[in-house]
């Protein structure tokens, strides 16, 4: 057996050392815990186990040996969970950390790495320079894998519907373009294919793999959208000539009508499921109905046609409508023309118009008639909302009538605010099935279930896509409707002449004098005027 081994020693304490245990002994008092601390930093390699002993033998001595500490192990490697890092701790004499010696425990390094396996990424430049004891040293350093990233989707952008802009700064809302057309060929979207990743190592030499990035699926409609690929990219470009459509995220090219002239004997009446372009103008009796939008692109408009109708979209009449006290106009969406004169209008959303309104009837979301010379003249003019026109009425005091139904506040403000709600909603539900389509797709084969779900899944996600979109068109009129001033609105932006009759949520009043740029409005039961 090893004999003891008396490590230090004075007229106070002693400390021996048995095989891998320390011991302490005291003689008599004198010897504070500090003067102890700063001999015990001088043996890096005893690690203390019972402070408690220490205590005893030194405000209570003379006591006899009691073991305090342990032999510290002079190399341990310290390894991450994940294998990416290993560490070093010493507990060496001080000695060993310079000159000669050093060369020796650097050796002594190795090999523990080497006993631990410890083969790759070892920092060389930590070992030559400064070591120290009862710390942590980085000694060697792994790759982390690099995931893949996910494939990036690009898709055609739908044009905002909105009137241009002139040089002048003056809006038209005349010139528009509601249909995105696209012909057969043209490119509707692509897909950059998602990227494999770069794989790591461990400092024990084994590979990890990285995630390869997802591959997002590109939602086209199968019939009127085809793709390639090439070069890593997927390419989606129409099969056919018509209008660009989205059902939730799936992209397809609905029927369009192109009409290179006029609407007259030669074309016929038109009952389209689609959407429809005129070129030229559409004759008189005639009949052009959609279920999308409608374009009239000729610089004369049109005159006393029978009916123009938009089931499901908006119309743009560039040239205005004449309508000879016979012309009818309706749609789902918005109407946007340059003068009404003699027509009657019924359109559930706004009606834009860039001139002036003459002798018409028209019933709307809300009137805009908003250029400098903008006009409303006779009639019979009724809006939910607000009627805006620069001028209402003329100097020779023809007879017109405008009513604004009008709203209640307090409900409409409830209601924006469960449509926001539900929004929200939709989106959570919307991005929880986003993710289920995302895992399904990656599945390189699917049970018989699992298809008719990734289906199931696929269609939801589209109809609340859908609905998401109208209740954000409810929730952009309701705010519209919130910025009025009072519960209904008619605003007159230069002058409003004798002979107008102003109807706001059932409450009447007859303009007999000229009225310069103003507003009237319904609060507390009355119509008040700015």
């Amino acid at each position: 057996m090893p004999k003891d081994e008396i490590i230090y020693s004075s007229e106070f304490i002693k400390i021996i050392r048995k095989e891998n245990d320390f011991f302490i002994e005291s003689y008599k008092k004198g010897m504070s815990i500090n003067e102890f601390n700063e001999i015990i930093i001088k043996y890096p390699n005893i690690k203390i186990v019972s402070f408690l002993a220490i205590k005893n033998a030194i405000l209570f001595a003379p006591k006899p040996m009691e073991k305090f500490g342990e032999l510290k192990e002079r190399i341990s490697v310290i390894v991450s969970k994940d294998e990416l890092k290993a560490y070093v701790k010493l507990s060496v004499p001080e000695n060993e950390l310079i000159g000669n010696a050093k060369q020796n425990l650097v050796k002594e390094i190795m090999e523990k790495l080497k006993e631990n396996r410890i083969i790759f990424g070892i920092k060389n430049d930590v070992l030559v320079g400064e070591l120290c004891n009862n710390k942590q040293i980085l000694i060697a350093e792994g790759i982390p894998p690099e995931n893949g990233e996910d494939s990036i989707i690009k898709m055609y952008e739908l044009k905002e519907i909105k009137p241009a802009i002139k040089e002048d700064g003056k809006v038209d809302y005349y010139e528009l373009s509601l249909i995105n057309k696209v012909q057969a060929g043209d490119w509707l979207g692509e897909r950059i294919d998602s990227t494999p990743g770069i794989p790591g190592r461990t400092v024990r030499g084994k590979i990890i793999e990285p995630i390869h990035g997802k591959n997002h699926p590109l939602e086209y409609d199968r019939n009127s959208v085809g793709e390639k690929y090439e070069n890593g990219i997927t390419t989606l470009y129409a099969l056919r000539s018509g209008a660009v459509h989205y059902e939730g995220d799936r992209i397809s090219v609905s029927n369009h009508l192109e009409i290179p002239g006029d609407v007259d004997f030669k074309v016929g009446n038109i009952n389209f499921d689609g959407y429809v372009t005129i070129k030229g103008t559409v004759e008189d009796n005639f009949i052009v109905k959609a279920t999308k939008d409608i374009e009239i692109l000729g610089d004369f408009g049109i005159g006393s046609v029978r009916k123009i109708e938009s089931t499901n979209g908006s119309i743009s009449i560039k040239g205005g409508i004449a309508g000879k006290n016979k012309a009818v106009i309706k749609c789902k969406g918005d109407l946007y023309t340059k003068f009404v004169s003699e027509a009657t209008i019924i359109c559930e959303g706004s009606v834009y118009i860039g001139g002036y309104c003459i002798n018409s009837n028209i019933t709307a979301k809300e009137i805009i008639v908003d250029s400098p010379i903008g006009r409303i003249i006779g009639g019979n003019i009724q809006a939910e909302i607000r009627v805006v026109s620069s001028i209402l009425g003329s100097s020779s005091e023809s007879k017109a009538a405008i009513s604004v139904k009008g709203f209640n506040r307090d409900e409409l403000k409830e209601k924006l605010e469960t449509i926001i709600n539900e929004i929200e909603n939709m989106k959570n539900d919307m991005e929880k099935l986003k993710q289920e389509i995302s895992q399904l797709s990656l599945k390189a084969k699917l049970t018989d279930s699992e298809r008719n779900r990734f289906i199931k899944a696929q269609s939801e996600f589209f109809n609340i896509k859908n609905k998401i979109k109208e209740l954000e068109n409810d929730k952009r009129i309701i705010t519209n409707a919130l910025r009025t001033k009072g519960e209904g609105e008619v605003t007159v932006l230069k002058r409003i002449y004798p002979g107008v009759v102003l109807e706001i949520k059932n409450i009447m009043k007859r303009i007999d004098k000229p009225i310069l740029t103003t507003s009237f409005y319904i609060q507390n039961g009355e119509i008040k005027q700015l």
